[in-house]
């Protein structure tokens, strides 16, 4: 058997000195060494790579192009994979317009939207239902003047020739579109004096964003709004009718509590738009007011706690 080595209290005193100094210097070193590592491996907390700790809880969900096509209406969405235009402008921006499209990857629709039969607003929809393949068509009734119009007619053949399901819009009607949920407003009915009053208004809501897109909907169809839908609030205001005075009633602009406002107009357009009545009422309701006539297309992204504005100019 082995026989264990005796240590004197002299030796095991030395022992645990040099045990001691052992553990010190290596307490010292790895000091200095997680000092170097920190400084390698820790960025500044202002710097842009710090990663938010809700980041996978505030993704991307939409996006809404305004784009700029004059004195007229478009505006593309974009949620998920499926995609939404909202009027298109006069025919001469047609190109414009499907050249955007491509631009943003758009390769087809699944909804086309026209709010009503006025050229600023459909003018080009025909040669875009030629181009992009399209799978919906929302549309409003016109008035029947307005139904005998060529732009009109070339509108329904094109809608016809690109086998769309074709959706006439009628108050409370809603469908999903890819994160978002879209709900229409008006119109109640169909107006034989004023074509804009005939306008569909849609209620789009992604996340915590929503958007109130009017089309040229003027005062009367305003009142009617709040007379059917009194909690009705919106994030961002398409403002109705280019900023026109016959639209943007006060108690309307008041009850719907907006942060963000679009005007698209025509840069120094015969009509005055949008007028300085509008553009007060817009201030005095703390409304940050955006135009295409000065800023171009406008770009709106949606995530799921907040949204982020862009402009091309």
């Amino acid at each position: 058997m082995a026989r264990r080595k005796k240590i004197s209290k002299k030796n095991l005193l030395v022992i645990i000195i040099s045990a001691i100094a052992v553990i010190i210097i290596s307490i010292l070193g790895l000091s200095d060494k997680t000092d170097e590592l920190n400084d390698y491996a820790a960025p500044d907390k202002n710097t842009e790579n710090t990663v938010s700790s809700n980041k996978d809880n505030n993704e991307k969900i939409m996006t809404a192009h305004f784009i700029d096509v004059g004195q007229g209406d478009c505006t593309l969405f974009i949620s998920g994979n499926e995609t939404m235009l909202i009027d298109c402008g006069e025919a001469e921006y047609s190109d414009t317009v499907i050249n955007d499209l491509k631009f943003y990857g758009v390769t087809e629709l699944d909804y086309a939207v026209i709010t009503h039969a006025h050229t600023d607003h459909m003018g080009g929809m025909a040669n875009i239902l030629d181009t992009v393949p399209t799978e919906n068509i929302i549309f409003s009734e016109p008035s029947e003047k307005s139904s005998g119009t060529k732009s009109y007619g070339e509108f329904l053949d094109a809608a016809d020739r690109c086998g769309a399901d074709i959706i006439i819009a009628e108050p409370d009607y809603t469908f999903s579109f890819g994160n978002a949920e879209c709900r229409i407003l008006a119109p109640f009915e169909v107006s034989e004096k004023e074509e804009n009053d005939n306008s569909v208004v849609m209620h789009i809501t992604a996340g915590t964003t929503s958007f109130l897109m009017t089309g040229d909907a003027e005062k009367a169809v305003e009142k009617d709004i709040i007379e059917h839908y009194p909690n009705l609030s919106a994030t961002i205001l398409k403002v109705g009718h280019h900023g026109s005075k016959t639209s943007s009633h006060d108690d309307f602009i008041s009850m719907l509590d907006c942060e963000t406002a679009v005007i698209p107009v025509g840069e120094d357009n015969r009509y005055g738009h949008p007028t300085e009545q509008v553009i007060k009422t817009l201030e005095s309701n703390n409304i940050e007011c955006y135009r295409t006539d000065l800023e171009g297309t406008v770009t709106i992204e949606c995530f799921t706690e907040n949204y982020k504005i862009y402009t091309e100019r």
